[in-house]
């Protein structure tokens, strides 16, 4: 049987354990195995990856040199589309001009949606994947709500380098630019090569984050620290190779 009395380290609180996941992630997930459930570890975080997403859907618009980019890699894939004979040049061209005389509003309803759904899909897909995994590496019995929250708590990490995305962006006036591997094709950045796909998605922050998760992984199933990061950075290499060939990851 399982454990459940409840131990001081049960009773931190959000803040704390916040603040545990950039000073001591093992801390940060101490007691969570046995607390009560706490919507809080990943509703907050929900909530500000959304807001942050559609944050940058505006500021995507609103700078001029950002939504150049944007069209014309919208404009490069369409013209391959021409070039492949699954449009014509004429519709290409037409809807190149549609996408030029969206105002803001339009712009907002068409991109943000999106970005909410597939914010909401990664948070509750991505745990999914954290309980399948534990189930079958190490036979827990746990319920989904623990690894949402492992996975709320560890998507802070997320959070803050979104932070630092958007200031990349705006500073470098390039929406290309990511504290990835990405930077080392920054001047020749090519959105369609996948060989610079893959080296962005090489992120420093996701790698992180997917550590991080490997830890919260391990408190759960008492495993050492290693085995639920091994576990964790499998799932991420395998979002990877998924992910950057279907376009889930720029």
């Amino acid at each position: 049987m399982e454990n459940q009395e409840m131990s001081p380290e049960s009773d931190q609180s959000l803040g704390n354990r916040i603040t545990n996941i950039f000073a001591g992630p093992s801390e940060a997930f101490d007691g969570l195995k046995t607390a009560p459930p706490r919507s809080s570890h990943w509703v907050i975080p929900l909530v500000i990856s959304a807001t942050l997403g559609v944050l940058f859907v505006y500021l995507m618009y609103t700078n001029e040199t950002i939504r150049s980019q944007m069209y014309d890699m919208q404009a490069k894939g369409f013209q391959e589309r021409v070039e492949s004979g699954q449009m014509t040049q004429q519709q290409a061209d037409q809807i190149r001009d549609q996408m030029e005389q969206t105002g803001l509003g339009m712009w907002m309803a068409f991109t943000s949606i999106p970005v909410l759904i597939f914010t909401a899909l990664y948070f509750f897909i991505g745990a999914l994947f954290l309980w399948l995994a534990s189930k079958v590496a190490w036979k827990t019995q746990l319920k989904y709500g623990k690894y949402l929250e492992v996975y709320g708590l560890a998507t802070w990490i997320g959070i803050l380098g979104s932070l630092i995305y958007m200031g990349m962006v705006l500073g470098m006036n390039s929406m290309w630019v990511t504290p990835s591997l990405g930077l080392l094709f920054m001047d020749s950045y090519d959105p369609f090569n996948t060989m610079h796909k893959f080296a962005s998605a090489v992120n420093v922050f996701s790698v992180w984050q997917a550590v991080v998760t490997g830890i919260g992984l391990s408190k759960l199933a008492d495993k050492p620290p290693g085995a639920g990061i091994g576990v964790a950075v499998i799932l991420w290499v395998i979002w990877v190779a998924v992910g950057v060939p279907l376009g889930l990851i720029r």
